[in-house]
């Protein structure tokens, strides 16, 4: 009895721990930001997310410029432009509005792996 006692706490434990490191992690990326950046963000790209797993993001447009980073499906990005087959992101998104925030993230993905929020805009780099 007393083991799986101590099971128990040490589950909650673990998972009290991850919970605080990712509500800490969500905060730092609140924090991190001028809100006038936050909205300078918003208003100038497009509501967009990943469709891929392990999607590399790029320094630049195009398969030899240098990966930067990867993200995941369902991943939310800030999207502004296109060129050629090539999406730039401005930032990835956490959390959902009113209270998301965005780190930014300048790179380039490739078309096949980003799509639109919204269903008007859901084709928009692909076009």
């Amino acid at each position: 009895m007393k083991i799986l006692n101590l099971y128990k706490v040490a589950t909650s434990v673990v998972f009290i721990s991850a919970s605080s490191f990712l509500l800490a992690g969500s905060a730092w990326a609140q924090q991190s930001q001028d809100p006038s950046d936050q909205v300078k963000i918003q208003n100038n790209s497009v509501c967009s997310f990943i469709t891929g797993n392990n999607v590399n993001i790029r320094s630049a447009p195009g398969n030899h410029s240098q990966v930067i980073t990867r993200i995941n499906r369902g991943d939310g990005v800030r999207a502004t432009q296109r060129k050629g087959k090539w999406v730039m992101i401005t930032a990835k998104v956490f959390g959902y509005p009113p209270n998301e925030s965005f780190k930014p993230l300048n790179g380039w993905v490739s078309n096949a792996y980003i799509n639109g929020c919204s269903e008007d805009k859901f084709d928009m780099w692909r076009n």
